[in-house]
């Protein structure tokens, strides 16, 4: 990775931390809880479809700087998407990173978090928000994200 887009990788992951977008809890909303046993991070995601039928998507965590950028730039991401492809997106992104591919093309913000491909014990970190959306859905088949 050339050293410009690694240090703007860097500054989109640590700004999305610093000030995380859609961290609070969602009142009345489906949820799921992961926790990541190697570091500890634990993230609750809130999903809530509104009468109009789009769903609002929020997390609150104790986690570490990748995976509070991932959680904030995912409820940014997937909010600007309709419910199916929401949830395709998800399984997607999760699928991608446990290949463990040499790089992965992502939208936006997003491809920010294609730098912890070079780190393999950091790839949960950055997964952990989607794998929690995609375990709402698990938990009642027939939620939409």
């Amino acid at each position: 990775m050339n050293p410009d887009l690694k240090k703007l990788y860097q500054q989109t992951l640590l700004a999305h931390s610093k000030q995380p977008h859609n961290n609070c809890e969602l009142a009345n909303a489906a949820s799921a809880t992961l926790r990541n046993p190697l570091c500890g991070d634990e993230i609750t995601v809130y999903r809530k479809t509104d009468d109009d039928g789009r769903a609002r998507i929020t997390f609150t965590a104790q986690s570490c700087t990748i995976c509070l950028a991932a959680a904030s730039m995912m409820t940014q991401h997937l909010a600007a998407l309709p419910n199916p492809e929401a949830t395709q997106f998800a399984k997607q992104f999760v699928s991608d990173f446990q290949d463990k591919p040499a790089t992965i093309d992502l939208p936006g913000e997003l491809a920010a978090l294609s730098g912890v491909l070079a780190f393999p014990s950091r790839i949960r970190c950055a997964t952990l928000p989607f794998e929690a959306l995609l375990k709402i859905q698990a938990q009642d088949p027939s939620s939409r994200i």
